[in-house]
């Protein structure tokens, strides 16, 4: 009952959301990018008050953007959809541009409206690789000051929340274009949840947690890069593995 109350609850706000984005939008394109730029990080954490509220999922944000670098390439792991929601809710100082699957275009909404109107790179699964690498190039070129790309590295949902080998590919064509320092993002407890339905049987208090496990200079040369995403996949898994050692 509490699983379907908080989804009555989250579709009722995001359609609310979606339809005050869809009229500013209407009246000026600009005005509706610098509301959602500005309310975006908020709305996120409105959807986690009401998680908490109903199933008592709680969000452990262990650290604070404003210790980061002003703009960096985040380098994620990825358990869950409600990874993007997780990320947006801990940068509130930040305005972060997620590399993620073209599906999210449509469909969702809000979501997809947010990702379209700050223009999120959207790469289609089955697309070519020219067009992958156009997209990158896109989202790189088009960076405006505090605007972070995340990369979820291991290409797909962990759904066990085991780490994954890290797809360098993304990550060194951004910083190619765009010589960024690289932060390696850790986040765990999405994996619990993966499907709709496996909210009904979460267990009292489970936490969702995320954390910058570790912050790389910007680097020249594909070695250099390459040697920090391996790092940043060591750093992640050492923060995984003593988060779930001290429970």
């Amino acid at each position: 009952m509490r699983a379907v109350l908080l989804f009555i609850l989250v579709i009722a706000r995001l359609l609310w959301w979606d339809l005050v984005d869809k009229i500013l939008i209407t009246i000026d394109w600009q005005l509706a990018r610098r509301h959602i730029d500005r309310t975006v990080s908020r709305r996120a954490r409105a959807l986690f008050a009401l998680a908490s509220f109903t199933v008592r999922l709680r969000l452990r944000v262990e650290f604070d953007d404003r210790d980061l670098p002003d703009q960096m390439i985040i380098v994620a792991n990825h358990q869950s959809v409600m990874d993007i929601v997780v990320i947006m809710a801990a940068f509130r100082h930040h305005s972060v541009r997620f590399v993620a699957k073209a599906e999210l275009r449509r469909w969702f909404p809000a979501v997809s409206r947010v990702l379209r109107v700050q223009r999120h790179a959207l790469i289609k699964r089955t697309g070519n690789y020219s067009q992958a690498m156009q997209e990158l190039d896109r989202l790189a070129g088009s960076l405006r000051d505090g605007e972070c790309p995340v990369v979820f590295a291991e290409g797909s949902r962990s759904r066990d929340g085991s780490l994954r080998p890290f797809q360098s590919g993304a990550v060194r064509r951004l910083h190619t274009r765009r010589p960024l320092p690289i932060v390696a993002l850790a986040l765990d407890g999405g994996y619990k949840f993966a499907q709709l339905n496996d909210v009904i049987h979460l267990p009292a208090e489970h936490e969702y947690q995320i954390t910058a496990a570790a912050v790389f200079p910007a680097v020249q040369g594909k070695q250099a890069v390459m040697n920090q995403i391996k790092d940043a996949h060591s750093a992640i898994a050492d923060t995984l593995d003593a988060w779930r050692g001290s429970r």
